[in-house]
This record gives C-alpha cells, sequence and structure tokens, in this order.
C-alpha cells in the first residue's frame, strides 16, 4: 500500500514539475491555456465501519490546462464525529469523545467528456496524500470498595497515507464528486486501550466551482 501511494504522489509531482519547466510558449498563450479554480464542497461520507457515516466539506484549488484536458489540484477535506468506536477489546467506558479527521491530498483529473452547448464536462483522475487526526476522549474507570468511579481526559493525534479515485461533473458552475478513500490505518493507544483510525471509505459531494 505504502509503495503505491508514494507512486502516485511522485506521478502528480513529476507532472507538476514537467508543466512549470517544459514550456515555450508566449505569455498570452499561456493564459488561454491556464485557468485557475476554486471550489467548495458538502457530502455524504461513508469510511470504515468503527468511524460511522457522517457529513464531509472540503475545499479545492485547482489548476487547468486546457490544451492538455486536464487538472492539478490541491485539496483539504474535513470530517467530525461524536458517535464512532474504533477501540479494540477491552472498550474504556467513553462519557464523551470527538475526531476531526483532516485528509490532506493532491489529484490528477483528466477531461473525458465537454458538452459546450450544454455547459457541462467530466474529469477522471486519481490522487494521494496525507490525513491528520486529532482525537479527544472522557472516560470512566472504577476501583476499589466500594467501588468509586474517576473520570480521565485525553487526547491523541496521528495520522498516515492515503490514495484516492474520483470523478467531477461540472453543470457550470455545479458539481457532483463521487470520491473513493484508500488509507493506511493509524493505531495508537489511550492508556491500556488500543484503537485505530482507518478513514478508508467512500464520498459523494455537491460543490460550487469558481
Amino acid at each position: 500500500m505504502r509503495k503505491l501511494l508514494t507512486l502516485l504522489l511522485a506521478l502528480v509531482c513529476c507532472a507538476t514539475i514537467a508543466l512549470s519547466q517544459g514550456t515555450s510558449e508566449s505569455k498570452d498563450e499561456q493564459s488561454k491555456n491556464l485557468r485557475q479554480y476554486y471550489s467548495g464542497k458538502v457530502g455524504f461520507y461513508k469510511p470504515a465501519e468503527e468511524l460511522n457515516n457522517g457529513l464531509l466539506l472540503g475545499i479545492d484549488g485547482i489548476t487547468e490546462f486546457t490544451h492538455y484536458n486536464f487538472f492539478l489540484s490541491g485539496s483539504l477535506d474535513l470530517y467530525m464525529k461524536q458517535t464512532f468506536d474504533f477501540f479494540q477489546q477491552p472498550k474504556p467506558d467513553v462519557q464523551q469523545q470527538q475526531i476531526f479527521l483532516l485528509p490532506l491530498h493532491v489529484n490528477f483529473g483528466y477531461k473525458i467528456f465537454d458538452v459546450r452547448d450544454a455547459d457541462t464536462r467530466g474529469y477522471l483522475g486519481f490522487g494521494g496524500g496525507y490525513y491528520f487526526y486529532f482525537y479527544s476522549v472522557d472516560y470512566q474507570t472504577s476501583g476499589g470498595f466500594p467501588p468509586s468511579f474517576t473520570t480521565h481526559s485525553d487526547s491523541k493525534n496521528g495520522g498516515d497515507l492515503f490514495a484516492t479515485i474520483f470523478a467531477r461533473f461540472l453543470l457550470g458552475k455545479v458539481f457532483v464528486e463521487p470520491r473513493f478513500y484508500m488509507a493506511s490505518t493509524s493505531e495508537d493507544n489511550i492508556s491500556s486501550y488500543k484503537f485505530e483510525v482507518d478513514p478508508s471509505g467512500f464520498a459523494i459531494t455537491i460543490g460550487f466551482q469558481q
């Protein structure tokens, strides 16, 4: 998995470097063939079962090379959740918890169709990057006789590599984007309780590209 993720990132980086260095076009011609956009999106995210389904937000910065029919983008997604269970047995007595998941990635998208009369076009692509997570939890432990309960607070953060495959279908400036995430699992522990963060899954979002 790590070799695949590294290869995907290397391909996107090489394409960026080649295009920035290997052109002899005039500035006017470059401006015709180069378009830059930004976009925001919101939608449904279905990660691995332990993280539970939820709302996904995202932003993109996009550079489109119209002469070559593809774009490069930098993207940041955000997933927040409080109801989930990613601890292995034995599990702590969780009172309150929250996780912030932030996948940061670069993407390559190739245009597969363009219906100019209907102002409609579609892209298929792939990408990769690194996801960060920030986790906080309050949990109880008991001991003694008669038993007494103590509340503990703790937090963890970490992350790992991931790859992604996506499609983007635009009608004017509005788009729909299905996307698959394939991630390495990040393992850690709270006290003696082990947990795993696996953001692998599927998302479908709708957004606006300006």
